[in-house]
C-alpha cells in the first residue's frame, strides 16, 4: 500500500467537510475543493435582503444521528450547535373539512365533526403505530446508521423487525388508522419523498414516527450553522479549503489516483481522493471514462433517481398568520397522487413551510419566510427549466398562496431543477440523488475499484439527510485510513 499523506476531497457539502475534518484530525493533509463560492452544499443558507433562505435542507430529523456524527468528529454538538425544537409541526386541512394539527411530542388534535370520538380512537391507534415502529427507529439510529452498512449486522440486530419492511406507507396507514382524515394528514407529512403514499416504501414511515418520538429541530442561527461549525473545525485542524475551485478530472497514474485537475487548468497532486459528489458525477470525472470500472458503469445505468423539484422562497415584510411550521391543504390519501401532478393553472393542493413560525429571527423584524415546492413535470430534463418556465410555475403557486394569506413580498428566490443541477451540482437536478424508494443495493460503495478513490455523499450509505450525510463522509474517511 502507498502511504497516503495528502487527500483531495471533492465537494464542500456536509459529507466533504466531515471527511476532511476527520482526516485532518488524524494527521492527514486534507485539501477540500468546492466549485461554488461557499461551502455547505445543500445545508448552506443564502442571505437575501435580510432573509435567511435555505439552500436545501430545511430541518433536522432524528437528532441522535447528528449527535453521534459530531461525537465521531470529536465535537460537542450541544455546545456548538444548540437546537430549537419545532413545537407546532404541521397543520393539515383536508378536502372533507377536517383539520389535523400535529404539535409537540404525541400531541395531535382533530378538529371536525365528532372530533371527541375520533380523537379518542386516534390516541389509541397512534400508540399502536409507535409501539410497532419506535423499536425500528431506535435500531436505525443506534445500531445501523452509526456503522457502515452490513447485511450481517442488519440480520443480527434487526432480524426480528424485517417482516415489517414489506409494503407501502399507504398500506401501513390503512392498517393502523381508521379515520380517513388522519390517514391523509399522516401521509402528507411524508410528501418530502416526492412520491405518493402508494409508491412510498413503508420504511419511510420512520420519518413520521420521528416527529412523535424525537421531534424536528432547527439549529440556532439556521441550517447554515452546521457547515459553519464543521468549516471552523477543519481550519482549526489545518485543513485547506478552496472555493470557486471546480474539479474537472480525477487523474490516474498506473491505475491509481495521482492528481486532481481543476477548471482553471491547474493540476493538484494527491495521494488519494474522496469524492462527495454523486457516484454518477464521480464516474464522469474520471480522466479516462472509457476505462472506468464496469461495476461503476453498471450501477450508474441502473440507478433510480429521486424526483426533481422547483423551490419557491418568499421573504415577506409582514408576519404571515399561520398556526404551524408546515401547512398543507390536501385531498384524502387515495387521491394524494394528484398533489404531484403539474397543472396549467394555479395548484389546487398546497404544501408550504413557514420557518419563521419556529425561528422569527430568520427574517427582518416583523417579517416572514415561506418555502413551497409546487408540482412540476418530472419528465422534463433539467436543462428545459429556463427562467420563463420556472417563473411561470412559481407565479401560479404564489397566486394560489395569496388567495389564502395576505402577503407583502419583498424578496423572492426561485430554484429550478436546472439550478439544482448547475448551481448545486446535483446529477440531472435530482434533489436526493437516489430515489427514496431505492434500497441499499443501488448505493455506491465507499471504496471504489480504483486505487486511492473513495466516495461519500448522497448516493452512498447512509444516504441523504443532515446527520447521515456527515456519517457518510466519516465512513469514507475511515475506509481510506483502513486501506492505507
Amino acid at each position: 500500500m502507498q502511504k497516503v499523506k495528502t487527500v483531495g476531497i471533492i465537494g464542500g457539502g456536509l459529507s466533504g467537510l466531515a471527511a476532511a475534518t476527520f482526516l485532518a484530525r488524524q494527521g492527514y493533509r486534507a485539501k477540500l475543493f468546492e466549485a461554488n463560492g461557499k461551502v455547505g452544499g445543500c445545508c448552506a443558507t443564502t442571505e437575501l435582503q435580510g432573509f435567511s433562505f435555505n439552500d436545501g435542507a430545511m430541518y433536522i430529523a432524528i437528532p441522535g444521528i447528528l449527535d453521534h456524527a459530531f461525537e465521531r468528529l470529536g465535537l460537542d454538538r450541544t455546545v456548538l450547535i444548540p437546537l430549537r425544537q419545532i413545537i407546532a409541526n404541521q397543520n393539515t386541512t383536508l378536502s372533507d373539512g377536517t383539520v389535523i394539527n400535529i404539535g409537540h411530542g404525541r400531541d395531535i388534535r382533530i378538529c371536525g365533526e365528532n372530533e371527541n370520538i375520533r380523537q379518542a380512537r386516534l390516541d389509541i391507534e397512534l400508540d399502536h403505530l409507535l409501539s410497532k415502529w419506535e423499536p425500528v427507529l431506535r435500531l436505525l439510529t443506534t445500531e445501523l446508521i452509526p456503522h457502515p452498512f452490513s447485511v450481517w449486522r442488519l440480520l443480527w440486530k434487526g432480524g426480528i423487525h424485517l417482516s415489517k419492511f414489506h409494503g407501502t406507507v399507504a398500506s401501513e396507514l390503512n392498517a393502523v388508522f381508521s379515520d380517513p382524515a388522519v390517514r391523509a394528514a399522516m401521509a402528507g407529512v411524508m410528501h418530502y419523498t416526492g412520491l405518493p403514499p402508494e409508491k412510498t416504501p413503508v420504511l419511510q414511515i420512520l420519518g413520521l414516527v420521528s416527529i412523535f418520538s424525537d421531534g424536528f429541530f432547527l439549529p440556532e442561527g439556521g441550517m447554515g450553522m452546521i457547515p459553519k461549525v464543521l468549516t471552523d473545525e477543519l481550519v482549526k485542524q489545518n485543513g485547506e479549503i478552496f472555493t470557486g475551485a471546480k474539479v474537472e478530472k480525477i487523474e490516474l497514474t498506473n491505475g491509481r489516483v495521482s492528481s486532481l485537475r481543476l477548471d482553471r487548468d491547474e493540476s493538484i497532486p494527491v495521494d488519494a481522493v474522496i469524492s462527495t459528489v454523486s457516484g454518477m458525477l464521480t464516474l464522469g470525472l474520471l480522466a479516462d471514462v472509457n476505462s472506468a470500472p464496469s461495476s461503476m458503469v453498471r450501477k450508474m445505468r441502473k440507478v433510480p433517481l429521486s424526483h426533481k423539484a422547483l423551490c419557491v422562497q418568499l421573504g415577506l415584510s409582514n408576519c404571515i398568520d399561520v398556526p404551524s411550521h408546515s401547512m398543507s391543504h390536501l385531498p384524502m390519501m387515495e387521491d394524494q397522487y394528484k398533489v404531484f401532478l403539474p397543472s396549467d393553472t394555479s395548484p389546487e393542493w398546497l404544501n408550504y413551510t413557514v420557518p419563521t413560525v419556529t425561528m422569527p429571527e430568520l427574517a427582518p423584524p416583523g417579517g416572514s419566510i415561506i418555502e413551497m415546492f409546487p408540482p412540476i413535470n418530472q419528465l422534463w430534463p433539467a436543462d428545459r427549466w429556463d427562467d420563463e418556465a420556472k417563473n411561470s410555475v412559481a407565479e401560479k403557486a404564489i397566486c394560489a398562496l395569496s388567495e389564502r394569506h395576505s402577503m407583502d413580498v419583498v424578496a423572492k428566490r426561485i430554484t429550478s431543477p436546472r439550478d439544482y443541477q448547475v448551481r448545486m451540482h446535483l446529477f440531472d437536478g435530482a434533489v436526493y440523488g437516489l430515489s427514496p424508494a431505492a434500497d441499499v443495493r443501488f448505493q455506491f460503495p465507499h471504496k471504489t475499484p480504483i486505487a486511492g478513490l473513495y466516495q461519500a455523499g448522497q448516493t452512498t450509505y447512509p444516504g441523504y439527510g443532515v446527520g447521515p450525510a456527515i456519517m457518510s463522509g466519516i465512513f469514507a474517511a475511515e475506509c481510506l485510513i483502513k486501506e492505507t
